[in-house]
């Protein structure tokens, strides 16, 4: 049944013994104007099953915090069955491709009825929903493939998939950071434990595990596509790596014990995400361990690393600032 053939604008309630699935919304997405001009939890997410998808832990973690709703973290849709499924996309909320990728995803559930609420222009929404509506029975590929190195190495070949920080290209912060970090271990005689934060597909950590002998690797990111990604491409290099889903760092049992840390944070949000990489740098590090970080302007993210670490340098590489740091012995 092409479910693309019966779209519908976003309805309040639903059937009690129904199940519900909502695919891309956020924890604020679900609340109401009560009397007074509370917020409250929507009334309709009281009736039937509803269940959550997500990504990203991040959201997962808010929508379960303020909502109490059952949520799924995964990097595809649960099976189901479902009799309505709802999805939230737009512009500013999720690239076109990945609105595809979830919409093709959502037609192969066959779900008894769907509702797409757009966030964004109509002739946008249009324009999407016309990408998929001819021939809604085709099932297309979405990941992409490139290569990367650095000096010693023959290319690698990765894997990316719709959802992962830089799909479909190589980022070149992440390349400078690959090359300062496995020169440096080079010269060090090789043989670390790296925590690659922030892995995305595995750029950073994969390409210093290839070009530096006896690296162990640990990836770790929120989004459930950047580590299914890494997985693929741990196998098809046949690179082992542990891989972390999380949105605070590394657990507790791994404090101390990296030799190296490599992240390239984002800078939105007022640099709180980079401070939750810091954080994570300085407590999972052993003492006398390197951090490092990249932007491509230090004026932002130095002051930053400089609230944990005592001391930065700035190594420049390819138009990037990549920053390092040491963890003090005595700490």
């Amino acid at each position: 049944m092409p479910v693309f053939g019966k779209m519908r604008g976003m309805e309040n309630g639903s059937e009690k013994n129904s199940r519900t699935l909502l695919v891309g919304y956020r924890a604020q997405d679900l609340f109401e104007t009560a009397k007074h001009g509370r917020k409250r939890t929507a009334s309709w997410l009281s009736q039937g099953e509803v269940v959550c998808h997500t990504l990203d832990i991040y959201h997962r973690h808010a929508i379960e915090k303020a909502h109490h709703l059952k949520t799924v973290c995964s990097p595809h849709l649960p099976p189901g069955p479902w009799d309505l499924v709802k999805f939230k996309t737009g512009p500013k909320l999720m690239s076109g491709e990945l609105a595809l990728d979830m919409l093709q995803e959502i037609h192969l559930l066959k779900p008894a009825k769907f509702e797409l609420e757009f966030d964004g222009k109509e002739r946008d929404r249009n324009a999407l929903l016309a990408k998929i509506r001819d021939d809604p029975d085709r099932i297309r590929d979405f990941s992409a493939k490139w290569k990367a190195s650095v000096p010693g190495i023959e290319p690698l070949e990765f894997t990316s998939v719709p959802g992962c920080f830089c799909h479909r290209r190589l980022d070149e912060g992440g390349l400078a950071l690959a090359e300062v970090v496995s020169r440096e271990l080079k010269e060090r005689g090789g043989g670390a434990k790296l925590l690659d934060m922030g892995c995305g597909c595995g750029l950073v950590g994969f390409l210093v595990a290839a070009a530096v002998e006896n690296v162990s690797l640990v990836m770790v990111d929120s989004h459930a596509r950047a580590i299914e990604a890494a997985e693929t491409n741990s196998r098809n290099f046949g690179i082992p790596a542990e891989t972390v889903l999380a949105d605070c760092g590394t657990p507790a049992r791994m404090d101390g014990t990296f030799d190296v840390f490599a992240g390239n944070p984002p800078y939105y949000s007022d640099y709180r995400i980079a401070e939750v990489f810091l954080e994570t740098a300085l407590r999972a590090l052993k003492p006398g361990g390197v951090c490092y970080t990249v932007a491509k302007n230090e004026t932002g993210l130095r002051p930053v690393q400089l609230r944990y670490f005592p001391e930065a340098e700035t190594i420049r590489r390819r138009g990037y600032a990549v920053i390092k740091s040491v963890k003090p012995l005595s700490a």
